[in-house]
Order: C-alpha cells, then structure tokens, then sequence
C-alpha cells in the first residue's frame, strides 16, 4: 500500500512538473492565427527629438548652413530639435511648425515647402534620434532601453532587458502607455502569438513594460515573511524567559 501510494504521488508530481514548465514557453498558443505583422510607421509625439537636414541643389551651400546649425555649430547631420508640449519643432526663417501626428514622410515635403522661399530647391531628411523604454519587474536587466530606428517592440525590449527571470510571469506582461494625456494600460501573454495583434506589441517612446511575479515567487516572498514572524516571535518568547527568569532569580536572592 505504501509502494502504491508513493507511486501515484510521483506520477501526479511529474505531471504538476510538466504542466507548471509549459509556462515557461513562448508562442505555444493560437500559433494557426499568427498572421503578417507589418509595423506602422511611426508617427511624431511630444518630447521626440528629431535630427532636421537641410541640402540644396544650389552651389551655394550657404543659404542651408543656418537650417543644419545647433547651438551655433553647423553639423553634416542637420539640426537637432526637440518637440515641445505644444508639439511644434522651431526653425530658422518659418519658426514654429506643428509636427506631431505626422510621419517623418509626411513631414519632409511640407517642410521642404515651409524652406522653398529660403533655399533653392530644398531636400529634407527627417530622422528620430531616441528611442526610450522603461523595462521593470523580473526581467534580468530592468532600467532604462534606447532602440536604434524608428520601431521597437515588446519582444525587442525583453530581448534589451536580457529576457525574463525564471520568476516573470510569462501571461501577465503589462505596457503602460500616456496616449494624449491619458494612461492606457495593456496586458500581454507571451505564451500566445495573440500578442502579435496587441496595440501594445509595437512600443512608443516612453512606454513601460512591466514584468510581474510569477505565484512561485509570490509564494516564495510569503513564506519568507512568515519564517521571519515565527523567528522573531521565537526570539520575542526566548527574550521574555530570560528577563523573567533574571527577575525570579533576582528576587530569590535579596
């Protein structure tokens, strides 16, 4: 009977075993509607900083010297401007331009358009300069992540943040997004290639991607906390014998 009982305790073991590492797998779910992904392009939001080029057809290079300067020195790679809460850019001759919610593609003509009065034949070349996401939780290297390139996702930011720890909960990975003025909050379940079709698998600037526990650490946490009352508890009653064992002692011997 003991022999049969430690068998099927075993075997219900393994089974939990089996069950519980399949957690530890990416993408084993809905892979049939896995589908094309195709990135959107990045549109422009505050705080971007943007690298502006400025060329011209003309030989006299001179007239796009003040459009590719920053704080007052000329460089090849243009001027670099940071978009204001009012989510304009200001440059040289137009001033400010409103910017955001715009596509780098979109923005080049209309500024070459805003620069055709100033320079001769204007070509613009607009690129983003930074792209920042706050990774946390039990990821191995939680901190701040810059992307190269207009797109991140969140695969490239686990991948930056040297994947998770075995206690991240691979179904509960959370984006949290300011969208306009309002927070938004995502849930993303690693385990399922549903998470190709999320709003949040492609990152914006600014996003914080939030790894949480897994119940092996929750449990983890709770038992050392209960260890540490028992112990402290232990040390409260072993103290209390000792004062009233002096106090008896004491009393004996006036």
């Amino acid at each position: 009977m003991c022999l049969i009982t430690l068998s099927i305790a075993s075997l219900s073991s393994c089974s939990t075993a089996k069950t519980n590492n399949t957690d530890f797998l990416y993408f084993q779910n809905n892979v049939d509607s896995a589908r094309l992904l195709k990135l959107k392009e990045r549109v422009i939001v505050v705080n971007d900083l943007l690298s502006v080029q400025v060329s011209s057809s003309s030989l006299n290079q001179d007239q796009v010297a003040q459009f590719n300067t920053t704080n007052g020195t000329n460089s090849t790679a243009g001027q670099t401007n940071l978009v204001a809460v009012d989510g304009t850019i200001d440059m040289p001759a137009i001033r400010k331009i409103k910017v955001t919610g715009l596509t780098k593609k979109q923005l080049e003509p209309l500024l070459e358009e805003k620069l055709s009065p100033y320079v001769k034949d204007p070509s613009v070349k607009v690129r983003f300069l930074q792209f920042k996401v706050n990774i946390l939780g039990e990821v191995k290297n939680p901190g701040v992540h810059n992307f190269d390139g207009d797109h991140a996702t969140v695969i490239d930011a686990i991948s930056a943040a040297g994947d998770l720890t075995d206690n991240g909960k691979r179904n509960d990975i959370m984006v949290i997004r300011e969208d306009s003025a309002e927070r938004k909050f995502y849930k993303i379940d690693l385990r399922s290639t549903y998470l190709f079709q999320s709003p949040a698998y492609q990152l914006q600037p600014n996003d914080i991607v939030y790894v949480g526990a897994n119940a092996k650490k929750i449990a983890a946490l709770n038992r050392n906390e209960h260890e540490g009352q028992k112990n402290w508890t232990f040390f409260l009653s072993i103290v209390s014998v000792a004062t009233t064992t002096a106090f008896i002692i004491y009393s004996t011997t006036k």
